[in-house]
């Protein structure tokens, strides 16, 4: 099993990088450089690629190497996959050696058994890289290899750059390597890179918008301690926000709903700490950084949602209003604007900071290092129990802060939205440890509350963009008015809608 973590590098750091005192500190010995040229095979049907694995050659010095790496999971950088590798004498792999290699326990051993395999591969695309290796040994008896790889990708006439660190796992746990990418960090502009040189390659091949990746259901075993269900659901929450890092940051201001699921995961992940925080509280500092990625990405859905929802309904129902069309294009502007302002976040050196503490923290399971017996007590529970006293506690909360609901002022159901959101993802995040047809009744009442208390956020929200819209552009203002006007008129209809949801979910029987 291969472990490393992937961090990308601007070139013209790369002798900052040679001559930082971190190597001199934990470098075994001078490093080695070497040119190296990679070749990866595929047949015309990407049989290898559809099974999200890679076979390559490469050539370095005067000698073959075949690889077939498989299984790639990539969390917060840290790239985790099965490898073989052999040498071979030419430029060609050769299946019925790696088949020797990978082993019964491995699908590829009946995969590579196809005699028509060896037949059919051909090179799909190439690099060429200029690495400088490093041996690295730290305090604690864990060894890492360090390379800088720059370089490009090559198929045909398409080249793309490279210019990468690896930080490769030797021996011992991965600990130090976000510790030491952490302090490499404070003087080196670096960022997580969250794509392997194999999938870039495929990249090229077939060219596609990002893709969208939604919450997965997470799937929990009823053996699990608490701790190990924290670990599990924050990688669940993990890979939805950087599966749509690509998205956001694409060209021109992004994708909405990119920027929507990245939202929700990190709604999801924020939620899970605040179930935690007793047991398992965030390191300092790192609340305050999620928050700010949560406004910077609030910010540009707020006006997402002005301009794609609220304004885009109101124009089909009022056809006839002149107003609406320049006011919604003067939303989807300020839309854009903010969309691209989160994706400059996301390409900061301090989201990538964020990501690598975050990373560091859950992996290295370091809210064991002060943990008081009371909270490690809490953390060995079984998940059944710890979701037990999780769920009951959920509606609890929302009972008490749905009182005199038909009466309630704006912070009160806002207080109300925030309680039933955190319950929903609650419920989401067990939902594997009960029968589904407890649950998924529970889901959609707790999802349709939730639908109203948010519309009613919305509108609050839309009202004051609106305001602040026309207070800068003064033409809008009449439009601003009329919208303003219809969502007030609208509020009566919503709130009684809200009351009947909150009925219907309070005589529904939760799970556990």
């Amino acid at each position: 099993m291969e472990i490393e973590l992937k961090l990308l590098i601007d070139p013209a750091q790369a002798d900052a990088l040679r001559n930082h005192a971190l190597l001199k500190k934990y470098a075994d010995g001078a490093p080695v450089r070497q040119q190296m040229m990679t070749t990866y095979f595929d047949t015309p049907d990407l049989v290898f690629s559809r099974h999200r694995a890679a076979l390559r050659v490469r050539q370095a010095g005067g000698g073959w190497v075949q690889t077939l790496k498989d299984g790639n999971q990539v969390q917060g950088g840290l790239h985790s996959r099965n490898e073989w590798e052999a040498e071979v004498d030419e430029g060609t792999p050769d299946l019925a050696a790696l088949r020797e290699l990978v082993g019964t326990a491995s699908p590829w051993f009946d995969r590579l058994a196809d005699e028509t395999l060896q037949e059919k591969i051909a090179p799909v695309f190439s690099n060429r890289i200029d690495r400088t290796a490093w041996m690295l040994h730290f305090p604690g008896g864990q060894r890492a290899e360090l390379v800088l790889d720059q370089g490009e990708l090559q198929r045909g006439a398409l080249h793309e750059p490279i210019s990468e660190i690896e930080l490769e796992l030797k021996s011992g746990d991965a600990a130090p390597l976000f510790d030491f990418a952490l302090e490499l960090q404070q003087d080196i502009p670096l960022r997580l890179g969250n794509a392997s040189k194999s999938a870039r390659g495929y990249a090229m091949m077939h060219p596609a918008p990002p893709p969208l990746v939604k919450a997965q259901p997470v799937k929990l075993k009823p053996g699990m301690r608490a701790e190990e269900a924290l670990k599990a659901i924050a990688g669940n929450c993990i890979a939805q926000i950087q599966g749509n890092e690509s998205g956001v940051m694409a060209t021109q201001g992004g994708d909405p709903e990119h920027l929507h699921q990245m939202r929700v995961g990190l709604r999801r992940l924020r939620s899970l700490f605040k179930m935690f925080e007793d047991a398992a509280p965030l390191p300092e500092g790192m609340d305050c950084e999620l928050r700010w990625l949560g406004n910077e990405l609030g910010a540009a859905r707020d006006w997402d949602v002005l301009a794609e929802d609220t304004l885009s309904q109101l124009m089909h129902a009022h056809p006839e209003e002149p107003v609406l069309a320049p006011l919604q294009q003067a939303a989807l502007n300020e839309a854009r604007a903010r969309r691209a302002k989160a994706g400059q976040a996301l390409a900061s050196v301090r989201y990538a900071r964020l990501m690598l503490r975050l990373i560091a923290w859950l992996h290295g399971e370091r809210w064991r290092q002060d943990a008081a017996p009371a909270q490690q007590e809490v953390l060995d529970q079984p998940v059944k129990d710890f979701a037990r006293h999780v769920l009951k506690e959920g509606k609890r909360r929302m009972a008490r802060r749905a009182r005199k609901l038909a009466a309630a002022d704006a912070p009160a159901r806002h207080r109300l939205r925030i309680a039933a959101k955190r319950m929903r993802y609650a419920t989401e995040f067990f939902a594997s440890l009960y029968p589904a047809h407890r649950v998924r009744p529970f889901v959609r009442a707790l999802t349709s509350l939730q639908d109203t208390l948010g519309g009613l956020n919305d509108a609050a929200i839309t009202r004051k963009a609106l305001r602040e819209l026309a207070a800068q552009q003064p033409a809008q203002a009449l439009g601003a008015g009329f919208v303003i006007g219809l969502l007030t008129e609208r509020e009566a209809l919503v709130l009684e809608k809200m009351c009947k949801r909150w009925k219907a979910l309070r005589r529904m029987p939760r799970p556990g």
